[in-house]
């Protein structure tokens, strides 16, 4: 397998993770988002959104939407327990895999585009917009912080979703956001973060 993805991209982050957990054979091909060479026709042909990350298998089927790649992958080794088997334990699944998709992921986007993505672009930082976006971030965590207060991880078992939504806040540091307010996130993220697979996924930053 191969897996099409950028350096700094937290969607790419959260697979390679998941790859290091299963311990699955997957050659990463990087790409250059800056010479635009996911729009070139080739990687088209593999995903006609022009993003990353992508997973191409050995036979040419190609994945993206980076929460689909976590489930195909989780799907390959079944009794890893990263994808329940039962009806309650798939929808929680899914349940913060779209969460994260829809809410928490658009909001520490804001964030970013203004710290990390406009340092890459060399423009200087909307601080209106970055306060806005840290605020939605807050309330995020104060979402998480709630259920985190119960369990370990967020379906109770280590599962896919904690790898999705902790690939958010990998680069928590240069985005200014500080996670003393939320002591259960701040543990959980500690948890994921001293998994070897976590270590060996974090980008050069």
């Amino acid at each position: 397998m191969k897996l099409y993805a950028s350096p700094l991209s937290t969607a790419a982050f959260k697979v390679l993770a998941v790859v290091h957990e299963l311990a699955l054979p997957v050659t990463l091909a990087p790409l250059d988002m800056m010479k635009g060479e996911h729009k070139s026709p080739a990687f088209l042909a593999k995903n006609p959104n022009g993003k990353v990350p992508v997973l191409e298998d050995d036979d040419g089927f190609c994945v993206w939407e980076s929460n689909a790649i976590l489930c195909y992958l989780a799907a390959l080794k079944p009794g890893s327990g990263l994808m329940p088997m039962d009806a309650r334990g798939v929808a929680q699944v899914q349940q913060w895999l779209q969460w994260q998709a829809t809410t928490l992921a658009p909001s520490t986007t804001e964030v970013l585009m203004e710290t990390v993505y406009a340092k890459m672009m060399g423009r200087e930082k909307d601080e209106a917009k970055y306060v806005a976006g840290l605020e939605k971030v807050r309330r995020d965590l104060g979402i998480l912080e709630g259920v985190l207060t119960q369990r370990e991880f967020l379906c109770g078992s280590l599962t896919i979703a904690d790898f999705s939504l902790v690939s958010n806040l990998l680069l928590r540091a240069p985005m200014g956001l500080e996670l003393e307010a939320f002591p259960h996130v701040k543990a959980w993220v500690a948890r994921l973060e001293a998994r070897e697979s976590v270590r060996k996924a974090r980008p050069p930053l």
